[in-house]
């Protein structure tokens, strides 16, 4: 696992990180949005179902993705798709931002290694399934926490969907095959990755990993190889 991820990561010419999971930990997150408000469950429950089952589509616009989401939410609570559009923005994320801000942090070693990246101009990246990964990023306390950021509401398509992963790549000026994707999930981030050409390394989170398509590492670990090659 060591000497192959090493591999990789020598090899890589940019990177692309996922966020919820591998840049911190999120246990407890969902108990945290849904106790609150316990009125909204089914809701943020429709909310992560439609997320489910709409893993790998590419609608090609955002605006025909969160169509497309937002009516199936419709159908499901028997909510107006705008009333659900408004809580979803207005009130859903940014609580998202709220409960990052008060009880999470990133991964140890995160914010040094972001500003290791950008001090030797080395491109990369941070791709979430959620909006507003900026947002996201500075609750965490990552104000500068450098890099590109992407979500759902600039590609119109979800994880493991192909494009997105291309766009980024191009968007970074480095080819597939020198990108290394570094995620929590192989059915979204490793599978984006393979599907693209790109290397993947997954970060070992609480639950008992499956099946990669890359090297499993703990995020220390991770860290600590980072550093045998930047210096970080």
């Amino acid at each position: 696992m060591i000497g192959e991820a090493q591999d990789r990561i020598a090899h890589a010419r940019a990177l692309i990180f996922d966020l919820d999971g591998t840049l911190y930990d999120t246990k407890g997150f969902a108990r945290r949005l849904v106790l609150p408000r316990p009125w909204e469950g089914s809701l943020i429950l429709a909310e992560r179902m439609i997320r489910r089952d709409l893993s790998g589509c590419d609608y090609g616009t955002p605006e025909a993705y969160y169509g497309e989401f937002f009516s199936r939410m419709s159908q499901r609570v028997k909510k107006p798709a705008e009333t659900l559009r408004t809580w979803y923005f207005d009130r859903y994320v940014p609580r998202m931002c709220g409960i990052l801000e008060r009880y999470y942090h990133p991964r140890p070693g995160t914010a040094e290694l972001f500003a290791s990246l950008a001090g030797r101009s080395f491109p990369f990246a941070v791709y979430s399934d959620y909006p507003l990964a900026t947002e996201r990023l500075s609750a965490l306390g990552m104000d500068r926490a450098y890099g590109k950021r992407y979500g759902p509401e600039h590609f119109g398509a979800q994880k493991p969907a192909v494009r997105p992963f291309l766009s980024i790549a191009a968007d970074l000026g480095v080819p597939p095959d020198r990108t290394l994707v570094v995620g929590d999930r192989n059915d979204t981030d490793g599978a984006g990755a393979a599907a693209a050409g790109m290397a993947y390394i997954g970060i070992v989170n609480r639950k008992k990993p499956g099946e990669s398509s890359g090297p499993l590492l703990c995020w220390e670990s991770f860290i600590t190889l980072m550093g045998e090659f930047s210096g970080a």
